[in-house]
This record gives C-alpha cells, sequence and structure tokens, in this order.
C-alpha cells in the first residue's frame, strides 16, 4: 500500500506539470559562421598540415536501440550531425615547399564528404542531406561537398603535397572501445600517406573547445535551466518510501518537457549506502526516513550538457552527523569557487578543497577526512559533461568548470557531494547553477511541504 500511495503521488506531480506552460524550446544549432571561423582558427593552430576527421558511423543493430550520435569535435567543427560524413581541411603550404605548395593551392581548402542518398534506407529513417544537391552549401555552409563513397580517390590528390598530417590518433585515456575505433580510423589514413608525420589534433581543438564562445553558453544555460527544474522537480516529490527509479523517472520527463532530449548520462540517484558508491547506477533501492540521497543530474541541450549534484535529506532533515560532513563539503566547494579567477589550475582548486576538508571533522576512528574526498574536484563542461581541454591549462575567461567536493564514508553509509558549475570571467568566477539551494537551512526549507 505504502508504493501504491507513493506512484499515485507521483503520477499527480506529473499531471500537474502538464497543466503548467511549457518552458520547451527547439533544438538549436549554432550559425554556421561560428563553425566556419572554427575551422579558421583550427588551421592556424595547425600550421601547415592536413586535418583529416572522420564523424561517427550510424550504429549497428536496430535504431529502436541505438541512437546515433555525432563525434564531438567534428560537431564543433561542422555543426553536421549525420553520420558517415568526413572534414578535410587543407591550409596553403608556404612557398618553401615548391612543387609541393603549386600542386595544393589547386586543391579544395575545404570539403565535407556526405553518403550519397539511399532510397531504401530514407524509408526508415527520413530524408537526407544529398551531398549533389547545390543547396547542401547553405545548409552546411561548405562551398564544396562531395560523396563520402569518393574520399579515398579525393584523398589522394592531396598526398602528394602534405608531409604532415593531423586526424584522432587512438586517445591514452579514453575508453578501450574507443580506442579501438579511433585505431581502425587511422589505418586507412596511413595507408594513403605512408610517409607522412601522422599526428593528433586532439590537443589543439582542445585548445578552442575549453574556451566557449557566447553562442556555446547560452546553450549551456539553456541546459542548465532544464537540469535545475528537474532537480526541483525531484526535491519536491522526495519522500521516504521513494523508490531511486521513480525520482530518476521524474527528472528524466522533466528534462524532455523542457527541451533537454537527453541525459548525457543516466540519473544518479544513490539514497542511503548507495551515496557513497562514485557512480552507483542502478538506481532500485528505496529510500528510507533518516538517508541522505546523492543526486547526479546531467541534462543535455542541443548538445551541450550541465552537471548538477545536490545532497538531500529524503525526509527533509539532516541529522546532526549529516549536517556536519554536508557543511564540511559545501565549506571546501565555496573555498574553492573563491580561488576561481584566470591564471589559475585546476589542481590548485584541489588542493584547496582537499586541504579544507582534511583540516575538519573525523571519521569515526579520529583520522582526517581528506582520504574520503576520493575523486577530482572540476572538470570542464561543454559539448561532452567531461569536456575536451587540457587538463594542466590555466583557466580563462569563458572556461566552463564544475566544482565537486565530496565525502564518502562507507562505515557510516554517509555519502555527500555539492556540484555546481562556474563560468571564468575576467575577475573571477560566475556560478552558473545559483537558483538551487545549498545552505542546510534553505535545503531543508527548499523541501517543506
Amino acid at each position: 500500500m505504502r508504493k501504491g500511495n507513493a506512484l499515485l503521488r507521483l503520477c499527480l506531480t506529473l499531471l500537474a506539470c502538464c497543466l503548467l506552460p511549457r518552458a520547451a524550446r527547439a533544438q538549436e544549432r549554432e550559425p554556421l559562421e561560428v563553425y566556419q571561423a572554427r575551422r579558421a582558427a583550427l588551421q592556424e593552430k595547425l600550421g601547415d598540415g592536413l586535418l583529416i576527421l572522420l564523424g561517427n558511423e550510424e550504429p549497428s543493430g536496430s535504431e529502436a536501440f541505438f541512437r546515433f550520435r555525432q563525434e564531438s569535435n567534428f560537431y564543433y567543427l561542422t555543426g553536421y550531425d549525420g553520420p558517415g560524413a568526413i572534414l578535410v581541411l587543407a591550409p596553403p603550404l608556404p612557398s618553401s615547399h615548391s612543387n609541393s605548395s603549386a600542386e595544393s593551392s589547386s586543391l579544395p581548402r575545404e570539403i565535407l564528404f556526405l553518403p550519397r542518398r539511399d532510397p531504401q534506407q530514407e524509408k526508415w529513417k527520413g530524408p537526407q542531406l544529398d551531398p549533389a544537391d547545390p543547396a547542401a552549401a547553405a545548409q552546411t555552409g561548405f562551398a564544396v561537398i562531395k560523396e563520402a563513397e569518393s574520399f579515398e580517390n579525393e584523398l589522394r590528390r592531396y598526398a602528394a603535397a602534405y608531409r604532415v598530417v593531423y586526424t584522432l590518433l587512438p586517445d591514452p585515456h579514453g575508453f578501450q572501445v574507443q580506442r579501438a575505433l579511433e585505431k581502425e580510423r587511422v589505418e586507412p589514413l596511413r595507408a594513403v600517406f605512408p610517409s607522412a608525420d601522422m599526428r593528433d589534433a586532439r590537443k589543439a581543438i582542445a585548445r578552442l573547445r575549453q574556451v566557449k564562445s557566447e553562442t556555446e553558453l547560452e546553450l549551456i544555460r539553456r541546459a542548465v535551466d532544464c537540469t535545475e527544474g528537474s532537480l526541483q522537480a525531484a526535491a519536491k516529490e522526495l519522500k521516504p518510501g521513494l523508490f531511486e527509479y521513480e525520482i530518476a523517472a521524474l527528472i528524466e520527463y522533466t528534462f524532455k518537457r523542457t527541451g533537454c532530449l537527453w541525459p548525457s548520462f543516466d540519473p544518479i540517484i544513490a539514497s542511503g549506502p548507495r551515496s557513497t558508491i562514485l557512480h552507483y547506477d542502478r538506481n532500485t533501492a528505496r529510500m528510507e526516513s533518516g538517508e541522505l540521497v546523492v543526486m547526479d543530474v546531467v541534462g543535455e541541450y542541443s548538445r551541450y550538457a550541465a552537471d548538477i549534484t545536490r545532497t538531500l535529506p529524503v525526509n527533509g532533515h539532516f541529522t546532526p552527523r549529516q549536517r556536519e560532513i554536508y557543511e564540511i563539503v559545501l565549506g571546501a566547494q565555496k573555498a574553492a569557487m573563491k580561488a576561481i579567477r584566470p591564471g589559475v589550475k585546476l589542481s590548485a582548486l584541489q588542493k584547496i578543497a582537499y586541504n579544507y576538508i582534511n583540516s575538519r571533522g573525523k571519521d569515526r576512528h579520529g583520522e582526517r577526512l581528506g582520504k574520503y574526498f576520493t575523486h577530482g574536484l572540476s572538470h570542464h563542461v561543454g559539448l561532452d559533461v567531461h569536456d575536451l581541454a587540457e587538463p594542466s591549462a590555466e583557466l580563462q575567461p569563458n572556461m566552463v568548470i564544475t566544482v565537486e567536493p565530496g565525502i564518502y564514508l562507507p562505515e557510516e553509509n554517509l555519502g555527500v557531494r555539492i556540484e555546481d558549475m562556474v563560468l571564468v570571467t575576467k575577475t573571477g568566477g560566475v556560478v552558473l547553477t545559483e537558483k538551487l539551494p545549498r545552505e542546510v537551512a534553505e535545503v531543508e526549507s527548499w523541501m517543506k511541504r
């Protein structure tokens, strides 16, 4: 009966949400001029090297189970969101290359390769852009568009002129599947350019991606709006007896209703002892009175992510021990945020947060709490929730980072994490996720019914 009542309350909440004015927006893309400017900036960074980027292919298996997602670096430079595309950027070679310079001058500087239309596939997946259609240039911002099937032959025209080729080489820090895919993509390029110096373009692209444009910031703010709204809905509904998946369902419903069609990853709703598991993803447990619940929520609007975490008492009130740990985590976050400004490195912020936690409070055995802060404090956010960036780079204006200290005490079934997003400015940092309460009294008031 308890579960039935909880489900009824959840259904009534969803019905009430349906009666509210809709805040959803259409999915957006930045202006074509923005992507063109990025390609020009990247060519300047790469010098006289040829850039070849392969977009993602349609995933194997039924489209009912596998959603296509464009490779993020490819999307950042093109804005093109269809499968099977390829980008080639060919900067002019200096006159010192003599014959190569003359040969390269007749080649297109930018080519977008697209798969030719497949009428049979279009019956299942809808119309696709035709590379032979003159209107494709206006839709993509590329003056030269060719069929992907001609890619290898076209590439051989560049092979004699360019001695340096940039692409995405296998990332030693990436997932195994990602490394295998990148290796598979590089091998055919090596066959066409057997004597070329093959270099990784990732670092040069990272230097661009880590500093956000104004149009990117607007999309990130909209992702923040969706994510804040989902957490507000969750906090209003949260009560003992609900299952974690019920709150996760409400969060995902709110995402989609307000324009965040996909989460960057499934919501983490980790209550009680599960709050000490950093990436808990089962969301199957019943939440009990006296427990805390860590809600790590990542909405995505028009490909751009937000990343926010709140730790809430399931019954609306912190116990004295929960309050103690929560306020230490919050204090560490405030100390790190206060230090944010151009020129500071993420490693310095990490040290500030760690030292704050390690100098306050003790575990059950009288030992310091620093060892229970077991993850990084910050990461960049953008097209990916853990966005491409140079880890050792100094902060610059228009970078967007998270600040997310945590303490995880498995022996006490007690985990706390507070995560907010901060925009680096010329003079410091601005919290983008300020609508959600963080102070203990504010959180308890927020959850009152």
